[in-house]
């Protein structure tokens, strides 16, 4: 951990059955404590990351709300091989501190991770977000991120409905000050079968990991509070009116079995983003890339080929 981290920072290290634990670093930049893992060479973990020298087209993943850098690891796992992977947890969530200043809204969200890219030295080739994540990507391809292509996996790109939408930023935001609220939604983390039944209810089948990993997020009322911070900071509406001025190549890939967001979402945005592509995947549901990475490969194996020509 870096020695000016600790003073200014709540932010705890992951526990030592985390995913890819041995790559994980800390660093703060633009007001963010921030857990991160770089990801290059499997054989390689017990040298510190940001040490290996590769020649490896680099990759920003970027997870949803209420995730971590654990949601990439199946994934992570085949992509390594051929990748560059930089998984980061957003501003409060999992085990990085919040924004030390401001709400934590897109725009904000976007400019910290530009900042910890020039402060690791990382420019990503390719930058994939799942469901929020997918927001994200989209608004740092449209400031000063340069990157060449996006992978949207079930993005989230009006996540409540326009009507619902005040309704549920303003409950999220008084719910993000109720510490008690927050303490008794994390003793749920402490039983399997609570987890369980939401992680099933966004139409995915978990496994044991995603279980475990999940609960140890839930147990950890500062994540809760992160996450309910974030929903309540959210407004999608600028980005909106920008969309069709993307003009990099778009990945968009949604499970048909997705029952947090729904595909129409992504349809809708490859109408209007002349450069988007749309993949969908069956009997795969919101988490489909932890339940079944295997499926979403071919999409990252286009993209290699498209960087070399």
């Amino acid at each position: 951990m870096s020695e000016a981290l600790a003073p200014r920072s709540k932010r705890t290290s992951p526990p030592t059955d985390w995913p890819f634990v041995e790559f994980s670093e800390s660093i703060w930049v633009s007001g963010v404590g921030w857990h991160y893992q770089r990801i290059n060479d499997p054989m390689a973990s017990r040298f510190p990351a940001n040490s290996i020298s590769v020649d490896k087209p680099k990759l920003l993943l970027i997870h949803g709300t209420g995730a971590s850098t654990h949601s990439w690891a199946p994934l992570v796992s085949h992509l390594c091989h051929q990748w560059d992977c930089l998984l980061v947890d957003l501003p409060g969530h999992g085990f990085s501190s919040t924004l030390s200043s401001g709400a934590p809204t897109l725009p904000a969200i976007a400019a910290a991770l530009n900042a910890l890219l020039a402060a690791l030295a990382f420019q990503p080739q390719v930058i994939a977000g799942h469901s929020a994540g997918a927001a994200i990507a989209i608004q740092m391809a449209l400031g000063s991120c340069e990157c060449q292509s996006l992978v949207s996996i079930n993005g989230a790109f009006l996540p409540f409905g326009s009507i619902a939408a005040p309704v549920f930023n303003r409950a999220a935001g008084w719910l993000a000050k109720a510490r008690l609220f927050q303490q008794t939604t994390a003793l749920h983390g402490y039983f399997k079968r609570p987890i369980t039944k939401l992680l099933e209810e966004t139409g995915s089948h978990p496994n044991e990991q995603m279980i475990r990993a999940y609960q140890a997020l839930m147990r950890r009322p500062d994540h809760i509070r992160g996450t309910l911070q974030m929903m309540a900071a959210w407004d999608l509406r600028p980005l909106r009116a920008q969309l069709s001025q993307l003009r990099i190549p778009v990945e968009l890939v949604v499970c048909a079995n997705d029952k947090t967001v729904s595909p129409w979402q992504s349809q809708r945005l490859a109408e209007l983003v002349v450069t988007a592509r749309l993949t969908e995947l069956t009997a795969l549901g919101h988490l489909g890339h932890e339940e079944s990475p295997e499926q979403f490969l071919p999409i990252f194996e286009h993209l290699i080929k498209r960087l070399k020509r």
